[in-house]
């Protein structure tokens, strides 16, 4: 059973009123006119690299990157801000819908917030551990659209932390001067994108955050900020698709050893491992990672259009948390499209052409084993137990269904009210 857990901090009234912004901007003409302009983007950018059977889920995929840009528009007021979340696969409440937002190599382990941030305003952000705190949580200024142009960044672990959990965070235009958790605004500073990235589902909640402007200013109408979302929405395709070309334009079947991204875009702090696997119903891709202490580790996929793969449905993905370990402290995982009864099973839901990554967030500074690394072998499906260590956990098909359908309790925390 998942452990009782403090109230959703994201169900709150300005998320509620972001997702009513949403749904009507997205029944605008030209939200709609935009859209299909980026659909063209996307098409041409891609040209006849397409691999047989996923134009069926290209439509999906502009829509949900429409919807990331247009939660980017309900949060961009840098007069009255709020902290809304985004990147989240389609889900119901408060007795609406709410439409897909995954774009850019989502990773479902995260809960993405934002939040407008005006060059030389004053903010305070407040916020406080409700429950089991996220594994790891950033804090960071960023000075574009599409979040990859990072200007500073405060990290949990990091932030001084009163007794009760809480902590404030000041943001202005000036140098911290002694202040801690501080962070300087830049003179093209768009917003403050949070990442509360989350191992274990059932008991880590993310940050309960508010945010207020501290000085006066001149507030956005929807009008302003729509007209402004979709002119960057549009822009921003090649940045995008020069990320998708990161994993997709490695060689079939690959992955490199782990490189911070501080110079691609992304969390500065970040090692990743990036590939893209091309598997065949009869192949698997054994995977081994070591986790090197990191406050947080994961193996995750993307499918062609650079989305998640429905990890609220099938375990496309494992944490160090989630997965069984090895006796020497690593992880192996199991990528295929049949269950091959190993407990670390990663679904390819059906997809042959996949862009993996595996995330470290919070690496130590003293290095633990060989640090952030993985091992990467193609083999026969049939062959899988030759390639695996022999105390693998096994599971029957009972076992797998009780674990997916806890692992979909767990996700449904994030849409409860």
């Amino acid at each position: 059973m998942t452990d009782p857990i403090a109230p959703n901090p994201i169900a709150n009234a300005g998320q509620f009123a972001a997702e009513e912004e949403v749904r009507h901007m997205w029944a605008l003409p030209q939200t709609r006119a935009a859209r299909d302009h980026a659909a063209q983007l996307w098409r041409v950018g891609h040209g006849t690299d397409i691999p047989d059977g996923l134009l069926d889920s290209f439509d999906s995929a502009m829509d949900g990157w429409v919807t990331n840009y247009l939660f980017k528009a309900t949060a961009i007021d840098p007069a009255a801000p709020r902290i809304v979340r985004n990147f989240m696969p389609g889900y119901r409440w408060q007795g609406g819908d709410v439409p897909d937002a995954r774009m850019g190599g989502d990773n479902p382990d995260n809960c993405y917030r934002l939040a407008g941030i005006a060059p030389g305003g004053r903010y305070r952000v407040s916020g406080r551990i409700l429950d089991a705190r996220p594994a790891h949580a950033s804090f960071t200024l960023v000075e574009n659209w599409g979040t990859s142009v990072t200007a500073q960044t405060l990290e949990l672990p990091g932030i001084a932390l009163d007794e009760d959990g809480s902590f404030t965070i000041s943001i202005d235009g000036e140098p911290a001067d002694g202040r801690s958790n501080h962070l300087t605004s830049t003179p093209r500073t768009k917003f403050l994108f949070i990442r509360d990235s989350m191992m274990d589902w059932g008991r880590e909640t993310p940050l309960d955050l508010s945010i207020e402007r501290l000085d006066d200013a001149a507030p956005l109408d929807l009008e302003q900020r729509l007209d402004e979302a979709l002119r960057r929405m549009r822009e921003d395709v090649p940045l995008y698709y020069w990320f998708f070309r990161l994993s997709a334009g490695k060689p079939v079947n690959t992955m490199v050893q782990p490189i911070r991204v501080a110079g691609y875009g992304g969390l500065v702090t970040q090692a990743s491992s990036l590939g893209h696997f091309h598997l065949e119903d009869d192949q698997a891709a054994i995977v081994r990672f070591d986790p090197a202490g990191a406050c947080y580790n994961s193996f995750q996929m993307a499918m062609w259009w650079y989305r998640s793969i429905d990890a609220h449905r099938i375990q496309s993905g494992l944490t160090a948390a989630q997965a069984e370990h090895d006796a020497d402290g690593t992880i192996s995982l199991v990528v295929s499209a049949r269950d091959p009864g190993i407990a670390n099973w990663v679904d390819t839901g059906g997809l042959r052409d996949l862009l993996p990554m595996i995330r470290w967030q919070g690496i130590p500074t003293t290095q633990v084993r060989e640090g952030p690394r993985h091992w990467l072998d193609i083999v026969p499906f049939a062959e899988i137990d030759r390639h695996i260590p022999a105390d693998t956990t096994r599971i029957d098909a009972a076992e797998r269904a009780a674990r997916i359908a806890r692992r979909q309790r767990e996700w449904d925390r994030r849409t409860t009210v």
